[in-house]
């Protein structure tokens, strides 16, 4: 059966993450991704003996296509591929490309129906639109980093993961489905945009919402729900549990599952209201009761009755955990392993086809396809313009 994107072809210009994960996403969908890469290597390449590559795990299922953009015929070799291609994702700073023949405006006027997606630190208009953008800026800027961490802290925190460079990479993508539904009905392709800084912001459901609503700033939580308790980790006789209690329903089973049946009629916590402004109280108390049993019997207890719970996990631990295992994230190819695009599709699978593409190693291929003759590969692999690494077939 064909993935959901096959027969689109992706002129991926991206470096780093977040264009990368975009593009990454549509490779994991089916579509055929060509990585645009400098004939050294984009830099998250990192040392060729490095057991750890950050290349290969926004990279996989796509091929490499190593070309000189600084020359114009390396840039002419681009145009030249748009000409045909359905979408070019690119994550250069706005004006840059541009400035080589291969913004949007250009490469539209050639290719009228091609979906040109941009993804910056903070877009393409705005008094910001020319700073350069990183993950962790975004989450400073974005207001993540003010309410990380834990409650009372005053050392800025940002979250484990780059949450604005991955939320990019997938609104992005987003955008790119929704483009493709509208080129559908007309034929018409545009131009599709997102940033860091909004996509971290994007994140910001509860505090913003909160702000808007009340006025009110959010401030370090924790890992405590701002509008429901228990909602957060609480500590066991060897470790701590997770629990998601959030509504009363739920509450009376936590209750019967901590043996503790005083618990629910304590007026201090009859509601969700009152849970929540009394809430250092009410970990006190939970907290000593939950010192009588490992994490592994709470957590029994409390399937038991219907309440959500779970372990706090390393990642290896999440990774060999038997139900992610049962759902198949992690996907094996050409020796190594991956996690794949966390999506399930009855008709039209997601697979991880092939691993990260070797520098250069489908330029030749690529350049075939697009209709260049034999010898105007090797003039341009000879003139240094374009780089052929160990070929790789599809």
């Amino acid at each position: 059966m064909a993935s959901p994107l096959a027969g689109l072809t992706v002129l991926d210009c991206t470096h780093v993450i977040a264009g990368a994960w975009c593009s990454l996403l549509l490779a994991d969908l089916g579509a055929d991704v060509i990585k645009i890469e400098p004939l050294e290597g984009e830099t998250t390449r990192g040392h060729p003996k490095a057991r750890f590559k950050a290349f290969d795990y926004v990279n996989r299922n796509k091929r490499s296509l190593a070309v000189d953009l600084s020359k114009p015929e390396g840039q002419a070799v681009i145009k030249r591929l748009a000409k045909s291609a359905d979408i070019f994702v690119e994550n250069y700073r706005p004006g840059a490309l541009d400035r080589m023949g291969l913004g949007y405006a250009q490469l539209s006027a050639e290719n009228p129906a091609l979906i040109y997606a941009s993804v910056s630190g903070f877009g393409l208009t705005g008094p910001y639109r020319d700073r350069g953008g990183f993950d962790l800026i975004a989450q400073a800027m974005s207001g993540i980093m003010s309410f990380t961490g834990e409650v009372g802290s005053t050392k800025p925190t940002a979250a484990g993961v780059p949450l604005s460079d991955l939320n990019a990479g997938v609104f992005a993508a987003l955008g790119v489905l929704a483009a493709l539904h509208h080129r559908e009905k007309t034929g018409e392709g545009q131009h599709v945009e997102t940033s860091l800084l909004e996509s971290a912001i994007a994140y910001t459901v509860w505090e913003t919402g909160l702000h808007l609503s009340t006025g009110e700033v959010a401030r370090p939580n924790g890992s405590r729900h701002r509008l429901a308790a228990p909602y957060e980790a609480l500590k066991t006789a060897d470790g701590h549990v997770v629990v998601g209690v959030n509504n009363d329903r739920l509450w009376a089973r936590f209750c019967q599952a901590l043996g503790d049946p005083a618990l629910k009629d304590d007026p201090q916590f009859a509601d969700g209201r009152s849970r929540v402004i009394n809430r250092d109280a009410l970990a006190e108390r939970i907290e000593k009761v939950l010192a009588g049993a490992t994490t592994e019997e709470w957590m029994a207890r409390f399937e038991a009755v219907g309440v959500p719970s779970g372990p706090i996990n390393t990642i290896d631990k999440a990774l060999t955990d038997p139900h992610i295992q049962a759902r198949g994230l992690l996907a094996e190819v050409e020796g190594r392993k991956f996690t794949r695009t966390p999506l399930q599709f009855s008709k039209t699978p997601v697979e991880v086809k092939r691993g990260p593409p070797p520098l250069g190693s489908s330029s030749r291929q690529v350049l075939a396809e697009a209709g260049l003759a034999e010898d105007e590969i090797e003039k341009l692999v000879a003139s240094g313009v374009i780089g052929a690494g160990e070929e790789v077939k599809a």
